[in-house]
């Protein structure tokens, strides 16, 4: 007699569909990285437009306009110099220096190279007035200057905002906000220079 083989006992064949639905994302990913979809995002300081609020930790910084002046000294001719002015917002709890804060902040005349402001020329200005203080959430201006050679007139100019550190000091137990010249860069910004002003 015959034996007649039910369904139940056919051989059963594996679910390909799994493999399937894994190889389709496989697919997709492998030529989208072949055309540049999974590249990392770029490392490095933010390019900003200028009038673009950047955030520094205790200041928020807006760099407006630059140009090349000459600056009236208390004894000597006037200095032929780059000045850079910037609404600067201290955002944290205590006052600081012009001078400290320049520590932040430098021109980057090349790909790579750096020069600070000059902390003597470089003011903070409020209606007017001339100051060297940051005082707590009072918007100031503060102009960053650069000695220039004579004549030199610069199409434009690269600042570079270091990211300052908020913590505790190696010295005692108190926490402040730290910038050095080691502290990474978390934004730049090119300004066009308007040329010779007197100042």
């Amino acid at each position: 007699m015959a034996h007649t083989v039910t369904v139940a006992e056919r051989p059963r064949r594996r679910p390909r569909t799994a493999v399937g639905v894994i190889g389709v994302p496989v697919v997709v990913i492998g030529v989208t990285a072949a055309f540049g979809g999974l590249r990392a995002a770029p490392t490095g300081p933010a390019k900003t437009a200028v009038g673009r609020p950047i955030d520094q930790g205790p200041f928020t910084v807006t760099a407006l306009n630059a140009r090349t002046a000459d600056v009236k000294q208390f004894s000597g001719p006037p200095k032929h110099s780059l000045i850079v002015t910037a609404r600067v917002v201290n955002t944290s709890a205590k006052s600081w220096g012009i001078v400290t804060f320049l520590g932040g902040v430098v021109a980057e005349p090349k790909p790579g190279r750096y020069a600070d402001a000059d902390p003597m020329d470089s003011i903070g200005m409020i209606s007017g007035a001339k100051t060297s203080d940051l005082h707590p959430r009072l918007p100031l201006d503060v102009q960053l200057v650069w000695a220039l050679p004579a004549g030199t007139n610069p199409g434009d100019v690269t600042l570079a905002f270091r990211k300052w550190t908020y913590g505790q000091s190696f010295t005692n137990d108190t926490f402040d906000w730290t910038v050095t010249k080691q502290s990474p860069f978390t934004a730049k910004v090119t300004l066009p220079v308007r040329a010779r002003a007197r100042s």
